[in-house]
């Protein structure tokens, strides 16, 4: 299916890399490490920024990390190489005020941890809606998001912010999409019910290319996996673009092939380990 030219494989990680709980599993870590000890570099590109990346994942498993989306491009000793502009205070003002006229939960991420906005009617709700998703997510073991809920958008102009995030329904989040200047922002669907907006130009397809020609890498010599819209120019730029059984249908639609196994049994490392490894001489 593959040839054994791959050089590069980049990959995202919630809905692709990351198996059960959002962690990677054993299996997940040793083929990264099969892919490092045959020459082939590693990329995480993820809409996730340096801080998590490095609670989840070894630097021993990855080469580079493409991070908040496109954002920021690091070396897996965490030394930044590429950083794109953050948003400005008059679109961070712009963004918020989607937040009332959506009524939907505002998630941005500073001071090392995320913090969740929402408009003063919906508080009480959303906010209860916060504190009994990180009962489940202590039962599974997992680490708490920050719990605590705001309503003064303005606090966060003082703040340098990579990306404003959005959740909630899928039609609710299109017409916010929607209503927003595409040549001024880039609009990316993590998932159905969750949208991020950054600058213009900012995109994990962007952010591989440069590494790309750092390390004198063919397209053909690229396979990327991904399961959001945020992963569509990745895999555009990929050689051997894959989708994964659980991704979104635009995904599907752009990518060459699709994995047997959903991202919960390792569709991710198993596609690399059968189709990649396998074949590498």
């Amino acid at each position: 299916m593959t040839n054994n030219r791959i050089r590069l494989v980049a990959m995202d990680c919630d809905g692709t890399l990351f198996s059960k709980h959002g962690r990677i599993s054993d299996y997940g870590a040793n083929v990264l490490k099969q892919l490092k000890e045959r020459g082939i570099l590693v990329v995480i590109c993820t809409g996730r920024p340096l801080y998590s990346i490095q609670r989840a994942l070894s630097c021993e498993l990855y080469d580079y990390a493409v991070l908040n989306n496109g954002m920021q491009s690091a070396t897996s000793d965490g030394q930044i190489i590429d950083e794109k502009r953050k948003l400005s205070p008059a679109e961070i003002r712009e963004l918020t005020h989607c937040c009332e006229r959506f009524n939907v939960m505002m998630s941005v991420s500073y001071n090392d941890d995320f913090h969740h906005f929402t408009s003063k009617r919906h508080h009480l709700y959303i906010s209860s809606v916060q504190k009994l998703k990180n009962v489940a997510r202590k039962m599974l073991g997992r680490r708490l998001w920050s719990d605590d809920m705001h309503s003064d958008y303005e606090k966060l102009t003082a703040y340098k912010i990579d990306k404003i995030c959005f959740s909630g329904t899928n039609a609710v989040l299109r017409r916010l999409a929607q209503s927003l200047d595409h040549e001024k922002y880039s609009i990316l669907f993590v998932s159905s019910s969750w949208l991020e907006i950054m600058p213009y130009g900012v995109s994990k397809g962007a952010a591989l290319l440069k590494i790309m020609e750092l390390e004198n890498i063919a397209k053909e010599e690229c396979a990327a996996f991904g399961d959001g819209e945020n992963d569509l120019s990745m895999l555009e730029d990929a050689g051997c673009p894959v989708a994964m059984k659980n991704a979104m249908p635009a995904l599907k639609a752009a990518a060459a092939y699709v994995t047997e196994e959903h991202c919960v049994n390792d569709g991710c490392a198993k596609w690399i380990d059968a189709h990649i490894l396998q074949n590498h001489g």
